[in-house]
């Protein structure tokens, strides 16, 4: 049996890790059939990583997982602006598993990895630092997949602030354990990719 004193020490050990530790600023989803999911503390305000995350012209240069992301309207056509707005596609260009960083504009993709989905942006929220979008044009019931991506400010026991990024995709339905057998690795590599890129990205601007 552990001591009163040694049972203490493990609950101060304990709540010190937890106060360590970011809390989530993503919201609660219902479990898939699998997740891909990265995070990861930022030398960087919270609007400089903010930027990052939305500047998607700017991804070629730096992302060597989601290579491009174009915003369009309903009916595909790229807007002028390319700033995501709730209820505008997203063409996303993506190498599964993701290119060996760093990379830039001129990097050569793998066409054997490349993968083009469309998403519909779902939430954009900037006073909450979330934004999301959705694959479109597949039932929910055949292949879902949302991915929610946050910015959050954070304080360690330091004193120290930080800007924590978080992204994280659900995938459901009938073909998204298949989906997760033959390309879950490579988007669990391109996500953990992606946020080593973009703490690189941001900490050198």
């Amino acid at each position: 049996m552990f001591s009163p004193l040694v049972l203490l020490s493990f609950w101060l050990i304990s709540l010190a890790r937890a106060q360590s530790s970011p809390p989530t600023n993503l919201p609660p989803v219902d479990p898939g059939a699998f997740t891909a999911e990265a995070s990861i503390l930022i030398n960087a305000t919270v609007e400089k990583v903010w930027g990052v995350l939305t500047d998607f012209p700017s991804y070629a240069e730096w992302n060597p997982f989601v290579r491009s992301q174009v915003v369009t309207s309903e009916f595909l056509v790229p807007t002028s602006s390319q700033e995501p707005v709730e209820g505008h596609r997203l063409i996303i260009w993506s190498q599964i598993p993701p290119l060996t960083p760093p990379v830039n504009a001129n990097s050569f993709a793998n066409p054997l990895n490349t993968r083009i989905t469309i998403e519909n942006i779902t939430h954009v929220q900037p006073d909450l630092g979330r934004v999301a979008w959705k694959l479109f044009g597949s039932p929910d019931a055949i292949l879902s997949a949302e991915r929610w991506s946050a910015v959050s400010a954070f304080q360690d026991e330091d004193g120290i602030e930080w800007a924590f990024y978080e992204s994280r995709e659900v995938f459901s339905g009938g073909l998204a354990a298949l989906v997760g057998t033959l390309q879950g690795e490579g988007l669990q590599q391109g996500f953990d990719a992606q946020a080593q890129a973009m703490k690189v990205r941001a900490e050198g601007l």
